[in-house]
C-alpha cells in the first residue's frame, strides 16, 4: 500500500464556501503574504461554513491563529469536534487547524463553522488529504490540454485563452458557451486531477466520472489563478474512464478554461 497525499490550496472549487466568507488580500491585510501561495479564505460571521469532501484516510485543515480570531467547530462524517480555537496572542501563519487521521477508506465530507461572536474570524489557507493506493510503486503523468485523450465539443472551444502565457506548457482550451463540454478518456487504477484558472471571468461547470451524477462547481474568484485543481477524484479502479466537464455561465462572458490533467497509475 502507499500513502498519497494531495494538497488543495483555498480558492480551488473543491472546498465550498457559503456567501459570508471573503477572500483575504494583501490590500485588507499586510500579512497576507504570510499564507500558502498569498491567499486564504476568511470570515468572522457567526455560523458562518465551510466544506469539502474527500476520498481517503486523513486530512488537515490549514489557518492562521491570530489574536482577532476565535472559535470554531469541525464536522467529520455527522461527527462534532467542538471547543477548537484559532485565537493567538502572537500571529501564526500555516498552522494545522484541525486534523484526523485513521479514517476508513473512502468518501468523507467535513465541514468547519465559526463558532465565535464579536467580529472573531476563522480562516483556511489550504486543505490536505491522504488517501491509501494498492501497490507500492506510482508513476505520474501530465496530460496537457492539447493532448488527444482531451476531446473538445467543437466548435465551442478555443486555444487562445485569457493570458495563455500563465497557463502550464503556454497553452490551454477556453469556453464562453452554455452546455460546452470536454471529455477526458483515460486509463488509470489510482487518481485524475484537472487543473484550471479560477477568476473573475469563470463561472459554474459540473463534472460527472463515468456514469455517476454530475456534481456543480464554481470557479468565480475575486482575482485570475493559474493551474488550481479544477476536480479531483482517486481509486478508480482498473479499466477506462471518463471524465467530462460542462461549462454553466450565469453570464455569456463567463468561461470554463482547462490547462491539463494529472495521471496517476502503478
Amino acid at each position: 500500500m502507499s500513502s498519497v497525499s494531495f494538497l488543495v490550496d483555498d480558492k480551488s472549487p473543491l472546498i465550498h464556501y457559503d456567501s459570508t466568507w471573503a477572500p483575504g488580500n494583501s490590500g485588507d491585510d499586510s500579512l497576507a503574504d504570510q499564507y500558502f501561495r498569498g491567499t486564504f479564505q476568511t470570515s468572522n460571521v457567526t455560523s458562518s461554513v465551510a466544506t469539502f469532501s474527500f476520498n481517503g484516510t486523513a486530512f488537515w485543515i490549514y489557518g492562521a491563529k491570530r489574536s482577532n480570531h476565535g472559535t470554531y467547530t469541525v464536522v467529520v462524517d455527522g461527527a462534532t469536534f467542538a471547543g477548537n480555537t484559532g485565537q493567538s496572542n502572537a500571529n501564526l501563519f500555516q498552522q494545522v487547524l484541525f486534523n484526523q487521521s485513521g479514517l476508513t477508506q473512502g468518501s468523507h465530507t467535513v465541514s468547519i463553522t465559526n463558532t465565535a461572536t464579536g467580529n472573531l474570524y476563522v480562516d483556511i489557507d489550504m486543505v490536505v488529504w491522504q488517501t491509501e493506493f494498492s501497490g507500492t510503486q506510482l508513476v505520474t503523468e501530465m496530460v496537457d490540454d492539447a493532448d488527444a485523450r482531451f476531446e473538445y465539443q467543437q466548435p465551442a472551444w478555443n486555444t487562445n485563452p485569457t493570458s495563455v502565457n500563465l497557463f502550464n506548457n503556454g497553452t490551454g482550451h477556453s469556453t464562453s458557451v452554455s452546455d460546452a463540454s470536454v471529455t477526458l478518456t483515460f486509463t488509470v487504477t489510482e487518481s485524475v486531477s484537472i487543473f484550471g484558472t479560477v477568476g473573475p471571468g469563470n463561472g459554474l461547470y459540473t463534472v460527472s466520472l463515468d456514469s455517476q451524477q454530475p456534481t456543480q462547481y464554481n470557479a468565480t474568484a475575486y482575482l485570475t489563478f493559474y493551474e488550481v485543481m479544477l476536480y479531483h477524484a482517486d481509486n478508480l479502479g482498473s479499466g477506462q474512464h471518463k471524465v467530462t466537464l460542462v461549462n454553466l455561465p450565469e453570464t455569456n462572458v463567463q468561461t470554463l478554461n482547462i490547462d491539463y490533467a494529472l495521471l496517476t497509475s502503478r
